[in-house]
């Protein structure tokens, strides 16, 4: 295993209104993070969101960027079942 730092960077490309709502969304878990061997953000940049991981092995780089993208993907769908509902 390697020393250091490992980073993973995934760009969503989302409209603007449906961002905001996402970032609102996962917020919470990327404030209140379990784990002390990863780090994550998520922030509106031009064209969508930009979801960084840090971790300090690849294992945990792993489970973080399962969580995230997994919390992402609930909120996405969320918003595909409510648009379809009205």
């Amino acid at each position: 295993m390697s020393s250091g730092k490992h980073l993973l960077q995934v760009f969503f490309k989302i409209p603007e209104s449906e961002a905001e709502i996402i970032l609102k969304s996962v917020s919470p878990e990327i404030e209140t993070s379990p784990s002390k061997r990863s780090s994550a953000s998520l922030k509106l940049v031009e064209g969508g969101l930009l979801l960084k991981i840090e971790a300090e092995d690849l294992t945990a780089l792993r489970a973080a960027a399962n969580s995230f993208l997994r919390f992402i993907d609930a909120a996405v769908e969320v918003l595909r079942l409510t648009r379809e509902s009205f």
